[in-house]
Parts: structure tokens; C-alpha cells; sequence
């Protein structure tokens, strides 16, 4: 599968055909997943915010839909040959459910234009099982206010889900969902039914082959300028902000250095490159003491699911280091990490820990005579800063 990643977001590289064969593998299989269709605002969106740039990474295909993502690929050094529109790709699928029985139900978006989508289409596609549910009003982490919201889909169980709530709200709400409902592939398509009720024109093709389908629209909807403005001209400063910026530019970083009563220290296994650590996490704001004290503590307690610690000393700033080769710095927009080093005393249970999967595969106690055999050789400066720092609590 050819990945790229333009401001951390996952770009799978393939023609409309190749994609849709990919879906029918996937709806044959059974399997659970979603699709997102990046453009240069969801990737605005990445670029800012790390948990939607893993949302992005763990979908089942990552579609470029946008011929600005071809300038960013460029300016990562890479090449992007196919663009997907989300129009194109609901046709598409919607053609393969006709033929093969799927059903699809389309959340989202107006419901007198989800009620003209379905006149169309059943009078297109005869044979075509297409449901639409509004579900209410949705926050940017994708929640809706009607409570009853999965209880109603799973009622229909439908095979597909096109998902017509914008970026950030569909993609947190596939992520957030994805256990929950009864569907086999949720696809993030924004106002991809405007199209598909005709509500709005397509640009001729002669336009789209131009790469201009974004003009056509504005013509049409002037009152979108300000999103033109940040795909058109922000967007690619982002790129080569992120393209160099990360050449010199460190994350603050909190780090664990935690002991419990029987002075052993605890290391997590990373759940993507499968490596023990201390515990960590991200403390971008953070300037005094005292900041720096509560993003230690915010941070284990998301990681580890407990706050039940007591700060010991602190060594500020201690370590620096840059990003191991091997790892693909184009997820993360920062050369390296400038790490604070906190000694915490553990005073629960071991039945409080509770990790974030999503950040941790495992933890266990070690002996500090042991840690440094066991964590990534890249890991153990700091380590030994702590061991050597903090000796007369060990």
C-alpha cells in the first residue's frame, strides 16, 4: 500500500478503480472499517491536532480529495497521481451496493436534501437500499445530542455509512463508533450530498482535469472564500513549515520517572513501534512550575488512567534529542523532544492503572538495576539522568 503523509495525515495513493476494489475485498471479508477522504483543510485540521492525525493513520483508506494535496505531496517529496472526489467515490460505491445488495445509510446534512438524495438515487438505482438518518446536532469530537442516535442506525444494521457532517465531526464520530455499530464501512464524505441531490453543480471536467473544481464551487458559493483562502494559501506555508520546521524545532516534553513502594520504576511498551519507555506526553504550553507540574500530572493520568501520584523533584529541560532514523518524522511536524524529567511516588493500587490503548501496549515494574537493559537505547539518557539524579530515593 503506497502511503504518504502530508502535514501528518495518511494519503493512500489510488485510482478510483483500485480503491473500489479494495472496498469490495473489504465488504466481502466482513470486516470493520472507515474511510476518510483528506483535503487541504482536513489536513489544516492534522496539522494541529495529533489525535485526528491518528485518526487519519488508523483509517481502513486514506483518499486524497483535493488537487492541492499534488502541491503538498510536492513540497514532501513526493508525488500523489490520483485525486478522488468524494462525489465520484459515492457513485461508485453506490453502483457496487446495487449489484451486490449492500445497503447504505447517509447521516447527515439537511433533511430535505437527505430525502431528495433518496428520490434520486432510488430512481437511478431501483434496486438500491439507501436510508437517511439526520441524527441531531454533533460537536467537533463527533458526538450528537440525540442519545439515541446508535440505537437508530443499528436498527437499520446497514452495510455502509456515508457519514455527511464535515471535518473534524465525521472523523471522530467513525473513530469514536466504530465498535458500537453494526456496519461493515463508514466513509467521510463532508458535503459530498449537496452533489448527489443536486443541489449544487459540478464543475465541467474540463475544469477538473484543470484542478479547478475548487474555483467552480466558489463561483457558486462565494460565502466560501475563507475556506478557499486556507487551502489555497495557508495550506502550502503549513506544508513548508512542517517540511522544515522540523529540522530545528523541538516538542516539550513531560516525562515519568515513577517509583512505587518497593522503589521499582515503571516503563509501558509503545503501542506503535512496540518499544519500552517511561511514560510521556506533551506539554506544549507549558512555561512556569507550576504549568509544567500540572501537564506531568495530566498526562499520566491519560496515559495510565490515574492521577494517584505525588511529585518528588523535578530536573527541567534535561534532555534533548532528536527523532531516531528508521521513524516517519512526516507524522510529527517537530525534530525531536526537549524533555522535563519528574520523580512521582505512586500511591495506588496497581488495579488503578488503566492504560490508553491507543498510546501503550502494556507496563510492568523493573528494578533499576534492570531498566536500562530493557528500554530503547535511544530512551536511556534520560534514564540514567534519573537514576543518577534521583539515587537517594532508590
Amino acid at each position: 500500500m503506497k502511503e504518504v503523509y502530508i502535514l501528518g495525515a495518511k494519503i493512500n495513493d489510488f485510482s478510483l478503480s483500485e480503491s473500489i476494489e479494495k472496498i469490495k475485498d473489504h465488504l466481502e471479508a466482513g470486516k470493520k472499517g472507515y474511510i476518510v477522504t483528506p483535503n487541504p483543510e482536513i489536513c489544516l485540521i492534522s496539522y494541529k491536532d495529533k489525535l485526528f492525525r491518528r485518526i487519519i493513520r488508523d483509517s481502513f483508506l486514506s483518499l486524497p480529495d483535493g488537487s492541492g494535496l499534488k502541491i503538498g505531496a510536492k513540497i514532501f517529496g513526493n508525488k500523489i497521481k490520483n485525486i478522488t472526489t468524494g462525489v465520484d467515490l459515492c457513485s461508485e460505491i453506490i453502483k457496487l451496493a446495487e449489484q451486490k445488495d449492500y445497503s447504505i445509510l447517509i447521516l447527515g446534512g439537511k433533511q430535505e436534501v437527505g430525502e431528495r438524495t433518496i428520490s434520486l438515487c432510488n430512481y437511478k438505482y431501483p434496486k438500491l437500499k439507501l436510508f437517511y438518518i439526520n441524527g441531531g446536532n454533533f460537536n467537533n469530537q463527533g458526538r450528537s445530542d440525540d442519545d439515541d442516535l446508535i440505537e437508530k442506525i443499528n436498527k437499520i444494521t446497514p452495510d455502509i455509512i456515508f457519514i455527511c457532517l464535515g471535518a473534524p465531526k465525521q472523523e471522530y464520530f467513525m473513530a469514536n463508533n466504530l465498535d458500537a455499530l453494526n456496519t461493515k464501512l463508514m466513509i467521510g464524505v463532508g458535503g459530498t450530498i449537496d452533489f448527489l441531490a443536486e443541489q449544487i453543480k459540478r464543475a465541467p471536467k474540463s475544469w477538473r482535469k484543470l484542478g479547478l473544481e475548487w474555483l467552480w464551487r466558489l463561483i457558486q458559493e462565494p460565502w466560501r472564500w475563507k475556506r478557499i483562502v486556507r487551502a489555497v494559501i495557508i495550506f502550502p506555508l503549513a506544508c513548508l513549515w512542517w517540511r522544515f520546521g522540523n529540522l530545528f524545532v523541538y516538542r516539550k516534553n513531560v516525562a515519568g520517572f515513577i517509583i512505587n513502594k518497593q522503589k521499582q520504576i515503571l516503563i509501558t511498551k509503545h503501542s506503535q513501534y512496540h518499544y519500552w519507555q517511561i511514560p510521556q506526553g506533551g506539554a506544549k504550553n507549558a512555561k512556569t512550575k507550576q504549568a509544567l507540574e500540572e501537564a506531568v500530572l495530566r498526562e499520566m493520568k491519560q496515559e495510565l488512567g490515574t492521577d494517584n501520584f505525588k511529585i518528588l523533584k523535578m530536573l527541567k529541560n534535561c534532555y534533548k534529542y532528536k527523532w531516531p532514523k528508521g521513524r516517519d518524522t512526516l507524522f510529527d511536524k517537530f525534530a525531536g523532544q526537549k524533555q522535563t524529567l519528574f520523580l512521582l511516588e505512586f500511591l495506588g493500587n496497581d488495579s488503578d492503572i488503566k492504560l490508553d490503548s491507543t498510546e501503550h501496549l502494556a507496563w510492568q515494574w523493573i528494578s533499576k538495576d534492570n531498566i536500562l537493559d530493557k528500554v530503547k537505547d535511544f530512551k536511556r539518557p534520560l534514564i540514567k539522568k534519573g537514576l543518577k539524579e534521583f539515587k537517594d530515593y532508590l
